[in-house]
């Protein structure tokens, strides 16, 4: 135990070391600096789970054990009430749920929720997939995340304009992927007592492109402009996540212990434009972006029942950056909430998360699921600056053994 201690502390040191000589990303800084993060709600029975949230979970997988993930896919979309009060995009958003998928649909259904993201920071609609593989004790996954910002608009100098409006906001397209694996073992097995340990890396790219303006974006999407010529920027990371996990009551009770993203620091430049920037192909202006890692503690009880069964839970994320924000409220770092499972297929889940309600139904079965899920999280700087809300479809496709 004392060299584990040893060992993270080493760890964490090199991490902080790495980090004091990166570059400020400027006017982009909160926007584009984050880790990259799949899941809104991780399903703890994905491979997902296991690369990103914790993988000290694979430790109670059994050793011939195998799950594949088909493609797993998530679409959130932002302001979603605000933007309802626009006939045209009540009317495409109706047309889309019934498969008319057609170009003008979706121009006007995105231009909507650009036209409802308001002024200032925000988010307008984001996108992850991936696909995975867990073979007993390890998982291995890769996973996209694509997703369009809100912030305000720049000007020539690249500081940050006065605006009430959307129309004066720019808008920054971003894509994150990575490619991972994950292990988890199990170091202690009694009556009263499991320890489950794991760990997680991954080769994760980040690319994104200066930003755009609304009627910019209006012609990307309606292809009268293509991406040719918009500036971009990318850049790799190699970060790894540390996960344990203590079980109580023959695995009912559990409290789990993470760090994230350590070793997190993206090593960028600058591109003529996006596709450059995914093959790094003439990079100019290179600079060291990081993006912060995370210590995280939860706790969940499982009654075990047969029929329906609830599971509580709560967990604090980014300890270490609520201890550092010294006018930061407790409400944005914690979720807490009941799931329940009924029969094994249907999924209920009301949770309190980093302050703002949220409400989700769905339906798993042999590794597939399907979820529905709409709240509200905060795009300000601080607690209660700017709510919105957001409406997320997500499915998965799957094969257990």
């Amino acid at each position: 135990m004392k060299k584990t201690i040893v060992l993270l502390i080493a760890m964490l040191s090199v991490s902080a070391l790495f980090a004091s000589g990166v570059t400020d990303e400027g006017a982009y800084k909160g926007v584009t600096d984050y880790a990259m993060t799949p899941y809104t709600v991780e399903p703890e029975d994905g491979v997902d789970y296991s690369l990103y949230g914790n993988a000290a979970s694979l430790a109670t997988a059994r050793a011939d054990s195998l799950k594949i993930q088909f493609p797993y896919f998530e679409s959130g979309s932002y302001n979603v009430a605000t933007a309802l009060r626009d006939k045209g995009f009540a009317e495409a958003m109706s047309k889309l749920t019934k498969f008319q998928w057609g170009r003008n649909n979706w121009v006007t259904y995105l231009i909507g929720l650009v036209a409802a993201s308001g002024s200032g920071y925000g988010q307008v609609v984001g996108v992850d997939t991936g696909f995975g593989a867990q073979v007993g004790h390890w998982a291995f996954g890769l996973n996209i995340d694509m997703a369009v910002h809100s912030m305000p608009g720049l000007d020539a100098g690249g500081n940050v304009k006065d605006s009430t409006s959307p129309i004066g906001n720019g808008y920054v397209p971003e894509l994150d992927y990575a490619l991972g694996a994950a292990y988890g073992r199990r170091v202690l097995d009694t009556d009263k007592l499991t320890i489950d340990v794991g760990a997680a890396a991954r080769v994760a790219m980040k690319v994104y492109m200066l930003q755009i303006n609304a009627s910019e974006i209006s012609k990307l999407i309606s292809g009268s402009r293509d991406f040719e010529n918009l500036p971009a920027r990318g850049g790799i990371a190699v970060p790894f996540d540390l996960g344990t996990t203590f079980g109580f009551l023959n695995g009912k009770l559990r409290f789990d212990v993470t760090l994230t993203n350590l070793n997190g620091i993206y090593y960028m430049a600058t591109y003529r434009n996006s596709r450059d920037a995914v093959s790094f192909k003439d990079g100019t202006d290179r600079y060291s972006l990081y993006t912060p890692w995370s210590l995280n503690g939860g706790v969940s009880y499982s009654f075990g029942f047969d029929r329906v069964d609830p599971t509580l839970y709560a967990k604090v994320s980014g300890i270490n950056c609520y201890l550092d924000d010294e006018n930061g409220d407790a409400l944005q770092y914690i979720d807490a909430g009941i799931k329940v499972k009924v029969f094994d297929v249907v999924n209920l889940r009301a949770s309190y998360r980093y302050g703002y309600p949220e409400f989700a139904i769905g339906a798993s079965y042999y590794g597939n699921m399907l979820e529905l899920s709409y709240g509200f999280q905060e795009a300000g700087s601080s607690y209660g600056e700017k709510p919105i809300d957001r409406l997320t479809f997500r499915m998965k496709l799957g094969y257990e053994k």
